[in-house]
């Protein structure tokens, strides 16, 4: 019983959207046949005329056969011509969308049960258009049956969508068993990620919308232009046809209903695919052919081809895909996503935004007049394969940036500036760098260890027999390298205490041929008094170790390479026995 309701209460508001689209068609129509003929013409045909304008608008084709006096009077050779009518005014077209739309939203809010008012709109509407045709008999080559099918499938699907749309977000009942069917269907034919489907899919479905949106916006942006642009050959071919007051307010409205028609001709432009006013005209960025077109004012806003420039038209596109792909990559379903998901959600969303775009092409379509005005409109798979895939580019690449991980780079950029500035600097050579295995301590470290190690070593330590190596080099000696990379020294290595613990005198400087380091051994050994022997040596070694490790005092005298002793390294020092 409530369905029945449902669907009688939609079938009554559609009946009335279908009467408010009647009023708009109706007013100038009796006002042109009041002030202008002062009803001289047969109620008939103002009837006919009424029915057929609202019936076109619902893409309907009107017949029209002209008499060769009538044509004579229109400037046109003075034959009979008959022709047919089929482009739509899409401005009394979008008062039936809009009114659906809100329909199929409201009804969204009864549950399962809004779809007996999706089904029972959509009868209503069709009831009103058969109700006009019989009543206004307009000339249409169509059937009844497609005459009636074809208005009320339009109001239809318009509040099935706004249905569909709402319950989504709404979360009905039948919404999400719709979508865990999907999802177990999804499962059996092998599907992963499958839990993961419902956010992924509305996140696409948003996307697609705002890509949509930003099109058709940049679309209103152009046509504004154009029309700024083009105002003088406006105002020409208005003034060419010298109307009246009532003459130019009934253009005015013609045109106003046609100019859902120029903007979507104007997304084909920016497309690339441009659009048709004639057979054998074309108008796109880069070039505009056109021949003879009807007196109308607005034609005059067609711009001129940009010739190499014209590229810029889809680059505008591909700009607007990118914002939406960078708005869209900062939701979590997408930054958290695989790089694989996100790659497929940006080309499903602009596929969808193409199919749209394909649709609207469509239906801006038609025959405007006789003979070569049969053909008029943009190309619909032309239009919407170019604009999916401009907009699947910006899409992709706003979907990336908004992915990408700039803190990591931001804390691998000073490292990375640092070592190409370094490399690029020179450094040391590869022949005098340490091995893999050495040590490397900055200088201020390594002068406080030896002050350490040289107030702490025991000097009663026994010596053993140190292994030496094939070369003649201590092997308890490793080198340390300078932060800066200006010099290599030998420090004692953990590896060899006995080394550390202390050597004789004579071994710690056999070998040595640096006066500095033979002065400061002098100086331990000659020491006099036996209770401060261990005090002044500790002090010596501190000012020896400190002058072997000062590399920062250049030779007073440059010496060439083979008269350059050989900097072995200082050996420590063992204490007396």
């Amino acid at each position: 019983m409530r369905s029945l309701v449902t669907a009688a209460i939609a079938a009554i508001e559609a009946a009335a959207a279908a009467l408010a689209g009647l009023v708009a068609v109706a007013i100038p129509v009796l006002l042109l046949w009041v002030v202008t003929f002062d009803l001289a013409a047969e109620p008939e045909v103002v009837l006919a005329s009424i029915g057929g304008v609202w019936l076109l608008a619902h893409w309907v084709p009107l017949s029209f056969a002209l008499s060769p006096e009538t044509a004579l009077a229109l400037g046109q050779a003075p034959e009979g011509l008959s022709f047919t009518l089929s482009l739509a005014p899409l401005g009394i077209t979008l008062i039936t969308a809009l009114l659906a739309a809100r329909a199929g939203r409201r009804f969204a809010r009864r549950g399962g049960a809004g779809a007996a008012g999706v089904l029972g709109g959509t009868l209503g509407f069709g009831a009103v258009a058969f109700s006009v045709w019989a009543a206004t008999s307009p000339s249409t080559p169509w059937p009844v049956w497609a005459v009636v099918l074809v208005p009320a499938l339009g109001y239809g699907s318009v509040a099935a969508a706004a249905f569909a749309v709402a319950a989504a977000i709404d979360g009905q009942a039948w919404w999400a068993g719709a979508l865990r069917r999907a999802q177990r269907g999804m499962e059996y034919l092998g599907a992963r990620a499958t839990a993961a489907f419902p956010a992924r899919a509305a996140l696409t479905l948003r996307l697609a919308a705002a890509a949509l949106a930003v099109s058709v916006g940049v679309a209103a942006l152009a046509l504004a232009a154009a029309l700024i642009v083009g105002y003088p050959q406006i105002m020409a071919l208005t003034q060419s046809l010298q109307l009246d007051a009532l003459g130019s307010t009934l253009l005015f409205l013609a045109q106003l209903v046609l100019l859902p028609v120029a903007l979507i001709w104007a997304l084909a432009w920016l497309t690339g695919a441009g659009f048709a006013v004639g057979a054998g005209s074309s108008a796109t960025p880069f070039e505009t052919l056109l021949g003879p077109v009807p007196t109308m004012p607005l034609f005059g806003a067609v711009p001129q081809g940009w010739g190499a420039l014209g590229a810029l038209a889809p680059a505008i596109l591909v700009l607007g895909g990118v914002g939406v792909g960078l708005l869209g990559a900062r939701r979590p379903e997408l930054r958290r996503a695989p790089w694989s998901v996100a790659v497929a959600v940006p080309v499903v969303a602009s596929a969808l935004a193409g199919l749209a775009i394909a649709g609207l092409s469509a239906l801006s379509s038609g025959s405007m007049g006789p003979e070569r005005l049969a053909e008029t409109g943009a190309d619909p798979w032309r239009a919407g394969g170019l604009a999916a895939a401009e907009l699947a580019v910006g899409l992709l690449l706003g979907v990336a940036a908004g992915k990408a991980d700039y803190s990591r780079l931001r804390v691998a950029l000073p490292d990375g500036v640092a070592s190409a500035r370094r490399r690029l600097r020179g450094g040391r050579s590869a022949e005098t760098a340490p091995a893999d295995d050495q040590e490397t301590i900055p200088l201020d470290e390594l002068r406080a260890r030896l002050r350490a190690s040289s107030s702490s070593a025991p000097r009663d330590t026994p010596v053993g027999d140190a292994p030496r190596s094939v070369d003649g080099e201590d092997p308890g000696v490793r080198e340390a390298e300078d932060p800066a990379g200006r010099e290599t020294v030998e420090i004692p290595s953990a590896e060899h205490p006995q080394r550390r613990a202390g050597e004789s005198e004579g071994e710690a400087g056999r070998g040595d041929e640096d006066p500095r380091r033979r002065a400061a051994g002098t100086a331990s050994a000659e020491a006099p008094d036996p209770a401060d022997e261990e005090s002044e040596t500790e002090e010596s070694e501190t000012e020896a170790l400190l002058r072997a490790y000062s590399w920062d005092q250049p030779d007073a005298e440059p010496r060439s390479e083979e008269d350059r002793p050989r900097r072995s390294g200082w050996r420590w020092p063992r204490g007396k026995d």
